[in-house]
């Protein structure tokens, strides 16, 4: 399946571009009004449209058979051929060393694909048709957890034995069925609706807060407030200081929760609040209890934990684990331009068991964030191809 996204200044010029590279046969995966990038496109808007083409398959006929000759030896692989005829070679003095090493290059390969064979048969998947050993195989390629390829794994044979559909397609509504529902900001009707923002450093808080606070103010006309608490870093007080004063959205400073409780009282005429937060160890139990301090302080609605796809699988569990102290967040996962493949999205939703509400890919402010579309992130994760956002 191939998947683009188009750009237009309506939905019939989107639709002639559509036909023009994909056809009549193109289906519409998504379509909104957008604005241009960067600054200096906020009052710009464009339509964009996300299409997908799959091609129609060609079968030939097989070739047809022919009698293997008498005494012809056992058919073997490209790889087998290689080394049979590397080690039947006779010795010379010239090309002794090239020969070695090529030997060498071939029992490695050997070894990578035996390994590769032997984790399949270790995790009990090896009895599954060749078809979904592929799809297996292909979400490993794209950083899924082998723990959650395999279970899709098997869910895709089982549900295929039943219903006369393609292993491909229930992999993906799998994939999807596993990401939820988006949960993107729940606000109130009548009243200030409060937002807090934790996670590691270097995951992308302070950036992704002040794309959000851009998407409120400009795609719904509302008016924010911001509150930096990351009073640890001097070059993320000053990015949040400079893209509120472009945005004209007052920023308080607070030190601690009396000092938050006070900077949310003075903004009370604001539809929204976005509270940034440092980016500490939550294994420190005294960072835990500011949180919560802050929390209560602010009458805090709506918790994010921002985690970066790049995060590694290990380090990813140990933060979701780490802030289970919170009853209650939804996921942000960031710097999606960074990385080709997408599945440790499926693996942090899948560890924390949380709402995924929106992700990022760009450092563009605000147009570099978006809330989620399962669908393409399963494309990306168990389609033919890697999709790009």
């Amino acid at each position: 399946m191939f998947v683009k996204r188009f750009t237009a200044r309506d939905m019939q010029d989107a639709m002639k571009k559509i036909k023009k590279e994909f056809g009549p046969d193109a289906v519409i995966l998504d379509s909104k009004t957008v604005r241009g990038k960067g600054i200096s496109g906020l009052f710009k808007k464009n339509f964009e449209v996300v299409a997908a083409y799959e091609p129609r398959r060609t079968f030939e006929p097989a070739p047809e058979k022919t009698e293997t000759p008498p005494k012809a030896p056992a058919a073997q692989g490209p790889v087998q051929t290689k080394v049979a005829q590397a080690i039947d070679a006779p010795e010379t003095d010239v090309k002794i060393a090239p020969l070695e090493a090529q030997i060498e290059s071939l029992r490695g390969l050997v070894t990578d694909i035996s390994n590769r064979i032997g984790a399949v048969s270790k995790d009990d998947t090896a009895p599954l048709p060749s078809e979904v050993q592929g799809l297996y195989m292909q979400m490993l390629d794209r950083d899924v957890n082998q723990d959650i390829a395999k279970e899709i794994a098997l869910l895709t044979h089982g549900v295929s034995l039943k219903q006369s559909v393609e292993p491909s397609s229930i992999a993906r509504q799998l994939v999807i069925d596993k990401l939820g529902e988006p949960a993107p900001i729940k606000m109130k009707k009548y009243a200030q609706t409060v937002l807090l923002f934790a996670g590691p450093t270097g995951a992308g808080k302070t950036t992704t807060l002040v794309k959000l606070a851009g998407r409120l103010a400009l795609d719904q006309n509302l008016s924010i407030g911001l509150v930096n608490m990351d009073t640890y870093r001097v070059g993320a007080m000053e990015h949040m200081r400079i893209y509120a004063e472009i945005m004209d959205i007052p920023v308080k400073t607070a030190y601690n929760a009396k000092d938050l409780k006070e900077a949310v009282d003075e903004m009370a005429d604001r539809d929204v609040i976005l509270i940034d937060t440092a980016g500490r160890s939550a294994t420190d139990a005294a960072y835990r209890k500011e949180l919560e301090e802050y929390i209560t302080a602010a009458h805090v609605d709506e918790v994010y934990l921002v985690i970066s796809v790049v995060t590694g699988n290990k380090v990813c569990k140990d933060i979701i684990r780490n802030y289970a102290f919170i009853p209650n967040y939804k996921l942000i996962i960031t710097k999606l331009d960074e990385v080709g493949v997408w599945g440790n999205i499926l693996n942090i939703t899948d560890y924390a068991k949380k709402s995924l509400s929106y992700i990022t890919m760009g450092q563009d402010v605000p147009d570099d964030i978006s809330q989620v579309n399962p669908a393409m992130l399963a494309e990306n994760i168990v389609g033919r191809r890697e999709v790009a956002l």
